[in-house]
């Protein structure tokens, strides 16, 4: 039986249909696009690399410069692969107490979402379903204006990956995992300190559950909840806390007890986002990468017609993170090793509470095929990933600045040997 293209979304994709010609031409070209947009932002980081060695306050500021840059394209990349490639809409839900839908968009007069409201500093957490889960949060922050703040949380291990590894680390993407000794090393701190001094967005991404949701990590996340004597989730992996923990008293330090924090200790000016990621096509209690990587995304353009983001958001102050312990000024080595276990166990059990809600979400997601029912408002609107003439404006500039350093390189260099 043949199965329509449209719904070979719902397929396995090992239990998909050969690929056809069309199939194959989609690829190629989705390849060479994005991979040549990888390698020219790269170059561009690479080429101005020799800011970041050159001890003066205007270098620093030019080298973070060229980083945002690289960044809002990168992201423009990303809505380009999205809107060509493997089109999705973005379906945004929100608890509507915490957070309300109408509060995260922007529409034009016509009623269309033509961009999304978040704040300008940020930590997020979100289930981990498949490799390509970063991708619609960082377009979300791209809607909003903020993408060159994002910070994503990973595994230490993907700090080396062969090219995209370089090109995270001058992302100052952070690389942590769960050893506590390990954990004041990060440049965790410092990125964070950098971003609030400057008024910088500022969004770090976490992802608890440490690796995805499968039918290989099912069995250890079962034999994880059997060792601490609790219920196992079914929908989602139970979540480590180690790397959360530090990093949520980390940016609590920084940006609510520093000098320049214009927050009450009841208050905090660093929003926490609590995030629930579903794909259609997938079937309650499902395995999302079953169905999608970045090239069954991408390369085949076979996408999700709707991808759903749930949004929530906690007070920093409220969640326990031994804020006895937490003081203004304090560095990476105290907010790491003055938390109590008392403290770790009550953020522990904060945390298990948050992902027992969410295990409950992924329930009601996997068999209505959309977030709704008890901690859900009846409200959602849907942005539709297109590009925008900023979005060309992005990626046209950072060959055209390649050049220009290339012809200036190339003049400077020819004035030395002329001089020599």
């Amino acid at each position: 039986m043949t199965v329509p293209t449209e719904a070979l979304y719902r397929v396995p994709i090992r239990s998909r249909p050969p690929f056809t010609a069309r199939d194959w031409a989609h690829l190629v070209a989705f390849n060479l696009v994005f991979g040549t947009c990888l390698v020219v932002i790269h170059t561009f980081q690479l080429a101005f690399l020799p800011l970041a060695l050159v001890p003066h306050p205007t270098a620093e500021r030019a080298f973070r410069a060229v980083n945002t840059a690289a960044k809002e394209a990168f992201a423009s990349t990303l809505v380009l692969i999205v809107a060509v490639f493997g089109p999705s809409r973005i379906v945004i839900t929100a608890d509507g107490e915490s957070v309300r839908v109408q509060d995260l968009v922007q529409k034009n007069e016509a009623g269309r979402v033509v961009a999304l409201r978040l704040a300008r500093q940020a930590v997020w957490m979100s289930n981990h379903q498949m490799y390509a889960d970063w991708i619609y949060p960082w377009i979300c922050l791209s809607f909003a204006g903020v993408s060159s703040g994002l910070i994503i949380i990973l595994k230490a291990s993907l700090e080396w990956a062969p090219i995209v590894g370089p090109a995270m680390q001058l992302f100052r993407f952070c690389f942590i995992n769960n050893r506590e000794r390990t954990l004041p090393k990060s440049n965790l701190y410092q990125v964070a300190q950098v971003a609030e001094r400057a008024g910088e967005p500022y969004h770090a991404l976490l992802f608890p559950e440490g690796t995805l949701y499968s039918g290989l990590t099912r069995p250890k996340s079962k034999a994880f909840a059997a060792k601490l004597g609790i219920p196992d989730a079914n929908n989602v992996l139970l979540p480590r806390s180690a790397g959360l923990f530090f990093t949520l008293r980390t940016l609590r330090t920084i940006f609510d007890l520093s000098p320049s924090s214009s927050s009450p200790s009841s208050s905090s000016n660093l929003t926490f986002y609590d995030l629930t990621v579903g794909y259609a096509g997938v079937p309650s209690q499902g395995y999302a990468q079953d169905y999608y990587s970045l090239q069954s995304l991408f390369g085949r353009g076979v996408s999700p017609p709707e991808v759903h983001l749930h949004f929530r958001t906690h007070q920093l102050a409220s969640v326990p993170l031994g804020a006895a312990s937490l003081r203004a000024g304090a560095r990476a080595q105290h907010i790491a090793e003055s938390a109590t276990a008392d403290d770790k166990a009550a953020f522990e059990r904060w945390l298990r509470a948050r992902w027992d809600e969410k295990d409950a979400l992924m329930g009601v997601f996997g068999a209505r095929g959309r977030f709704e029912g008890q901690g859900v408002q009846d409200e959602r609107e849907v942005l539709e990933v297109r590009m925008r003439a900023g979005d060309w404006l992005t990626l046209a500039g950072v060959p055209v600045a390649l050049y220009v350093w290339w012809k200036v390189v190339r003049t400077a260099w020819g004035l030395v040997r002329v001089v020599l």
